[in-house]
């Protein structure tokens, strides 16, 4: 038997329908609103209107839901295939590899998301040994959807400050909750090498150039690299890091003195 919720919006909708639609097939839709304004007016109980507010907000919901996977599906079909700008080298010049670092995805896809009435917003959460970045991906209509990617600290180098090392977790694990957020791939091509190194064989070298403050340290501790672990993308990115990392303090110590 309908609650008397359902016979009121059964009513209202009947009486606020052209006359010359009544009683055939289908009656034009009434808005929530005018369901509502009827509700008021016409005195119904606290419990009933209630209801009806908690059944404009599901359907106000659903509607958001709605539009939101239609201007997702609109902007994944317009997506260009992401250009990979960032090169990688060896310490000959020769290109290892390209990747496509975050402020690059971002501002190729940035007016996309605009067009389509879509925005984002990034959070990131530090405890004492991971990081983990939240994107929420938000639309004019309401509904918003969330990707979150924990990361474990990198491997912290005798010159690397604290903020640098939950920066460089940050970046990596901000890249991929954007990328899975909005089901971005970047096409990165894969390195049969890498496939046949470890984790722990990884954190290993890692670990030997944490330890290295020299030049000098830091090329013997890359010509004893058997040949799987020079060719690692995981192992460059992170070689040239602490490269970087070496060849700014020389410069800096130049300076002060």
């Amino acid at each position: 038997m309908p609650d008397q919720t359902t016979k009121l919006m059964s009513k209202e909708s009947k009486a606020l329908a052209p006359k010359e639609e009544r009683g055939l097939v289908e009656a034009r839709p009434v808005s929530m609103e005018a369901i509502i304004l009827q509700a008021v007016e016409k005195g119904v109980p606290v419990e009933t209107f209630e209801r009806i507010l908690a059944m404009k907000e599901r359907i106000d919901a659903a509607e958001a839901k709605k539009q939101f996977d239609l201007a997702m599906a609109d902007f994944q079909a317009e997506l260009p295939e992401i250009k990979k700008l960032k090169e990688v080298k060896n310490d000959q010049g020769k290109l290892l590899y390209k990747y496509a670092p975050l402020e690059s995805i971002i501002g190729q896809v940035k007016g996309i998301l605009s067009r389509h009435g879509l925005s984002y917003s990034v959070k990131t959460e530090v405890s004492t040994d991971k990081v983990k970045s939240i994107v929420i991906v938000k639309h004019t209509a309401g509904h918003s959807e969330q990707s979150e990617m924990e990361t474990p600290l990198t491997t912290k180098t005798g010159i690397m400050s604290q903020p640098q090392q939950i920066a460089a977790t940050a970046t990596f694990s901000k890249r991929y909750a954007f990328m899975n957020a909005l089901g971005i791939m970047t096409g990165d091509e894969d390195n049969e090498a890498a496939l046949e190194v470890s984790s722990d064989q990884i954190e290993e070298v890692k670990k030997a150039f944490g330890n290295c403050m020299t030049a000098k340290k830091f090329n013997d501790t890359w010509i004893r690299l058997p040949k799987e672990l020079k060719a690692n993308k995981e192992v460059i990115a992170y070689a040239k890091e602490i490269k970087d990392l070496i060849l700014d303090a020389k410069k800096n110590e130049a300076a002060s003195n």
